[in-house]
């Protein structure tokens, strides 16, 4: 019983090993990273795109293409293999959806304990195409053959974890609930929005389809044409060149719709906004919503998971239907002409935000990362 209680102390006191890893975006830990670091965890940052970390936090870059290509993919589980087996961490997480099931293929015959967050199912579970359909097979073959090597999987709505639960890819025991990664909210709770005399819209997405980005410019369309006169903005990054949406669609709306392209000043466009506005198919937890509201922006979005658990815990907008731009439209024009509406609910948002905080969210992940060590 001693030597138990003895190994006990000396773990506890020992730095544990974590690797967090991403792609592109994967500098969008750190606030997730330095909580580990005050509470006595070594953190390295698997990423794909190079940013300037703080102090204290380990980089290591490597390359993931995003599309399917068995080739490509598989060297990159090579690469993942050689950084796991030069590094021996006692913890690799993993918050990107390709790492999520390519990852733990690199694990075999290491120590290393795997655990996931599926922050989304992406665009193979919102389209009914014959290729999408293919590629969900593929998705749920690909997380069967590797379940046994993962130790945990963390989903961000309960939507997703049924999914994984039906086609036996997790259980109950091994899988839980942790609602995004958590927002930095001391920067974010004490700033004021501007007032505005003409009501102003935002939505902040990447420019693809499944966000319903065709359904904001169409509900833009009908309030200007119905004699309206609001602002609406558009931020983000054209990511799609289809028949659906293209540059040349949206500059269609350019007379409704000021598409302002990527921005780094996202913060002081919501202030200057009345209203937030993502009428996505579908998300994982959708942490711009969250921003939005903690700067006390009222939001319209579609009752989906990863939006619906936000909106019915904030109390803080409106529920439109999927693919409904005259339905947007109307939830546009009931927030506008109703202002003391829109600040009540921006109230709401900015009241009950503390729940999906950086330190409530970070505090969840930790006591699971002790409890698998």
């Amino acid at each position: 019983m001693f030597r138990i209680n003895l190994i006990v102390i000396l773990l506890m006191n020992k730095k544990i090993s974590i690797c967090l890893v991403g792609s592109e975006d994967a500098h969008k830990r750190i606030g997730l990273a330095q909580c580990l670091i005050r509470n006595n965890f070594d953190v390295t940052i698997l990423g794909t795109k190079d940013y300037d970390y703080p102090e204290g936090i380990k980089y290591i870059g490597y390359k993931l293409n995003r599309k399917f290509n068995p080739i490509s993919d598989f060297k990159t589980v090579l690469e993942y293999r050689r950084i796991l087996k030069i590094h021996k961490f006692d913890i690799v997480q993993t918050f990107d959806t390709k790492p999520a099931f390519i990852l733990p293929y690199a694990t075999f015959g290491l120590k290393t304990k795997v655990i996931r967050t599926i922050t989304g199912m992406g665009t193979i579970f919102m389209s009914n195409d014959l290729k999408f359909k293919i590629y969900r097979i593929f998705y749920i073959t690909l997380h069967f053959l590797i379940r046994k090597r993962v130790y945990h999987t963390t989903f961000q709505n309960e939507d997703d974890r049924k999914y994984f639960v039906d086609n036996k890819l997790v259980n109950h025991s091994n899988s839980s609930l942790i609602y995004g990664s958590g927002i930095d909210l001391s920067n974010l709770i004490n700033m004021t929005k501007n007032k505005t005399s003409n009501f102003t819209f935002i939505c902040v997405s990447r420019l693809v389809y499944e966000k319903g980005i065709i359904n904001y410019l169409e509900a833009a369309q009908i309030c200007k044409d119905n004699d309206y006169e609001y602002k609406f903005l558009l931020v983000g990054p054209l990511e799609e060149a289809s028949k659906r949406l293209n540059l040349q669609i949206v500059e269609k709306y350019s007379n409704v719709v000021d598409w302002l392209g990527p921005r780094k000043d996202v913060q002081e466009l919501m202030l200057n906004s009345d209203a937030f506005v993502l009428p996505t198919f579908r998300e994982g937890f959708s942490r711009v919503l969250l921003e939005a509201s903690a700067l006390g922006l009222p939001s319209i979005t579609t009752n989906v998971p990863g939006t619906n658990a936000i909106v019915r815990h904030l109390q803080e907008g409106l529920h439109v239907e999927v693919e409904n731009s005259d339905d947007l439209a109307n939830g546009m024009v009931k927030l506008a002409e109703d202002r003391q509406l829109a600040e009540q609910l921006g109230n709401n948002a900015r009241l009950h935000v503390e729940q999906f905080s950086l330190s409530v969210i970070s505090g969840e992940y930790i006591d699971l990362y002790k409890k698998a060590i």
